[in-house]
């Protein structure tokens, strides 16, 4: 109920955050370790060339330094937006258009069930957790954890195809 229920004023809350209204934003929540693996993503946004594209990554942790290095390496400095621990997670999904997720290892992971009950479509790893989750090509898609490429060409299908969103957003609302 806390995630589907909530009431964001999006226009705002992107304005807060940093990205336009016509802006396609990708999400991850999630530690800045390696485990979560948010420099696969980093590395498929700058294979997909597409400057409205935003990445929020919400968290904190180790490889921050590396992370904002690699950003800086790739060119994607105005892409990426690394916004630390956030009390306002909720209202973050709801400004999201799709939620990615590559992690390397997850058990039954909370970021990703509160994405679904944000109704988020989401791109997820293929490991253990993820795919007790998500169906692939029903409630999102499931690629490679360590393949930006694969990334890079769901990313783009999922936002050149507004059709196939709305089928995941149905499905995860009759899932969840």
């Amino acid at each position: 109920e806390k995630f589907n229920n909530i009431k964001v004023n999006i226009a705002q809350k992107r304005k807060e955050l940093g990205v336009d209204l016509n802006d396609t934003v990708l999400l991850s929540v999630g530690e800045l370790n390696k485990n979560k693996n948010h420099q696969i993503i980093i590395r498929a946004l700058a294979m997909i060339h597409r400057p409205n594209v935003k990445y929020i990554v919400v968290g904190h942790g180790t490889l921050k330094g590396y992370l904002v290095n690699l950003v800086k390496e790739l060119g994607v400095e105005k892409q990426v937006i690394f916004l630390g621990f956030r009390e306002d997670v909720a209202e973050i999904y709801k400004t999201a258009d799709i939620f990615v997720f590559p992690s390397k290892r997850e058990g039954l992971s909370v970021a990703l069930m509160e994405a679904l009950a944000s109704g988020l479509p989401c791109i997820v790893s293929k490991i253990r957790g993820n795919t007790d989750i998500i169906e692939n090509g029903i409630t999102g898609v499931v690629v490679e954890a360590n393949e930006p490429r694969e990334y890079a060409n769901a990313i783009s299908e999922l936002i050149n195809n507004k059709e196939i969103q709305e089928i995941y957003r149905k499905n995860i609302r009759e899932k969840i």
